[in-house]
């Protein structure tokens, strides 16, 4: 077989699962679970009510990635170093939802 046909064997896409000559698992698609959307949705109505300047006083590096420390438990409600006062009980009642 010619060097050529070689590569262009090795690179022929079969089924989408065939890649440069090795095989990739499959990976099964799970549907969301209606917890997740629900956690999904208390991180976007905690996203809005931060301040979304992104300064890392806090310790993460974007509001979005407080956000969901925050509706996950790993950090306070009050951890925003701008309005964290101010909004903690409004976080502290999406929690509870």
């Amino acid at each position: 077989m010619g060097r050529r046909r070689m590569q262009r064997r090795r690179m022929r896409c079969r089924r989408g699962r065939r890649w440069l000559g090795f095989q990739l698992p499959s990976i099964p698609i799970r549907f969301p679970s209606i917890r997740r959307v629900k956690e999904d949705e208390k991180v976007r109505q905690i996203y809005e009510l931060l301040p979304k300047r992104d300064c890392g006083a806090c310790g993460y590096e974007s509001c979005y990635e407080c956000a969901l420390a925050i509706a996950s438990g790993e950090a306070p409600p009050d951890i925003c170093r701008i309005v964290g006062k101010k909004i903690a009980p409004q976080i502290e009642r999406i929690l509870r939802r």
